[in-house]
């Protein structure tokens, strides 16, 4: 932590599947360097399911048309303003427990420094490149965010492992967690959605000023 400045500890709970939880990242950030002078920041994902029951191979995509495109007018005017192109061009609507539990992975690795980059590789990978967050494709992603691949590997290979990662992103959605982004600022539940940065900054200053030193508390079952 810099000599002078507050930590404050944003906890993001997301599901890869989310475009607008990649747009909420975006915002995130831009209001973290708009207050880079003011605070250090650690932001951590916490694992949601919007679909907890998708099968492993998840569902295959209808065609995109004119009248039912994968993008939506809203959503890629959105991604654009936040320097996001969202492609539609992966052909399934995956399920992502894999793909948490590689967050899981990182997120105890080095003291999860490489977690939040991670998180940017898988979404631009789904959402921009069209690539499922399947085995081959999550471990390629692992790799770019210099994770170790072999250690990677074994840890998402591993259903106890796959299991955590599930039973934590229920845990979300039994606390309250209906929509995603939903953002938690020193243990505190701030708000839900890809705010503007505005509201961001609000509750940075917010937290900072009430709840200095909170911390997020999970469960010693869910950690």
């Amino acid at each position: 932590m810099s000599a002078g400045k507050q930590l404050l500890r944003v906890d993001v709970v997301s599901d890869i599947m989310c475009p607008w939880c990649w747009v909420g990242k975006r915002k995130l950030e831009e209001a973290m360097e708009l207050s880079k002078g003011k605070y250090d920041f650690r932001v951590r994902w916490q694992p949601f399911l919007l679909r907890p029951e998708m099968p492993e191979e998840g569902f295959q995509k209808p065609p995109a048309t004119p009248g039912n495109p994968r993008v939506g007018v809203h959503l890629k005017s959105a991604g654009q303003k936040v320097g996001i192109d969202f492609t539609g061009k992966c052909d399934v609507y995956p399920r992502t427990v894999l793909a948490h539990t590689l967050m899981e992975y990182a997120g105890e690795e080095e003291d999860g420094v490489r977690q939040n980059q991670l998180q940017e590789i898988i979404f631009r990978g789904y959402f921009t490149d069209g690539l499922a967050p399947n085995m081959e494709n999550l471990l390629k992603m692992a790799e770019e965010a210099g994770l170790n691949v072999e250690a990677a590997k074994k840890f998402i290979s591993d259903k106890g492992n796959q299991k955590k990662a599930f039973d934590r992103a229920i845990y979300w959605a039994s606390q309250t967690v209906s929509g995603v982004p939903t953002f938690y600022m020193n243990g505190q539940k701030t708000f839900s959605g890809a705010q503007e940065k505005e509201a961001f900054l609000k509750m940075f200053d917010w937290a900072a000023s009430k709840h200095a030193n909170g911390t997020l508390f999970i469960p010693p079952a869910h950690i």
